[in-house]
């Protein structure tokens, strides 16, 4: 397809030209523009062009932590690439490359990182169940871990009633899908058993610390972030009050 048509600010000619040639002589850089675009910045035939040639080294750079994880897959969505138009062969492998950057982000990821590749993720169809079903507790005890993550992450929000996780995927009602997977039978039998056998796992126990607050209906253990700052500043106090500060040793 010939991209010389393109935006001209934002796109060198050479760039456009770049990216109508061979998909492996695109630069990094191209690549994350492109997924960093607006939907209305191409036509939905230059998006499906691009997103297609584009998908695997698009999903090589989200495994690689080397593009924001919840925005990058926004690509596959249906104002943009829309992938569940793809040739069905095609679909369905780009879906399997993103489920295993999701299972390698499961095992290795923090969680907050982790949780903003799903909502990226939930942009392609514009839901979250399908990638949430992909995450088996059955599995291995390195992503059995990367539940327990997860778990504990989601109890610990839904305690505070935060339910702001997703920057790019917008839904009227983000929790729903987020309660029923860390509330799930599967779930909390996973976080459970993965307790009793690494009891020393502060993780695992905050996760069903949280789960008996929630069943309970009590309030979170623990403190929403940045309440010691809000408390010390009701108070008159500067925020930093009480903080530990280097002191110089050295002799005068």
């Amino acid at each position: 397809m010939d991209l010389s048509g393109g935006c001209p600010r934002c796109y060198s000619q050479q760039d456009l030209a770049i990216l109508s040639g061979d998909a492996g002589s695109v630069p990094d850089r191209l690549v994350v523009s492109i997924a960093s675009e607006a939907g209305d910045h191409w036509s939905g035939e230059q998006w499906r062009f691009l997103g297609r040639r584009l998908a695997p080294r698009l999903i090589s750079l989200v495994r690689a932590r080397a593009v924001d994880p919840g925005l990058a897959p926004r690509v596959f969505g249906p104002d943009y690439a829309d992938l569940a138009g793809w040739p069905d062969a095609e679909r369905r492998a780009t879906e399997e490359a993103l489920a295993a950057a999701l299972a390698d982000a499961l095992e290795h990821w923090p969680s907050r990182a982790l949780v903003a590749l799903l909502g990226g993720l939930a942009c392609g169809y514009d839901d979250l169940r399908p990638w949430l079903a992909r995450i088996d507790p059955a599995t291995g005890p390195a992503a059995l871990g990367g539940v327990v993550r997860l778990a504990c992450c989601w109890a610990a929000d839904l305690l505070w009633g935060e339910d702001d996780w997703f920057a790019w995927w917008h839904t009227d009602d983000p929790s729903a899908p987020v309660r029923e997977w860390t509330l799930s039978e599967k779930t909390r039998t996973a976080v459970a058993r993965f307790s009793q056998a690494h009891p020393t796992c502060k993780t695992a126990r905050d996760a069903l610390l949280a789960y008996d607050r929630l069943d309970r209906g009590e309030d979170s253990p623990w403190w929403y972030p940045g309440y010691g700052w809000n408390q010390w500043r009701s108070r008159g106090l500067p925020g930093h009050y009480g903080w530990l500060r280097p002191r110089d040793t050295r002799p005068a």
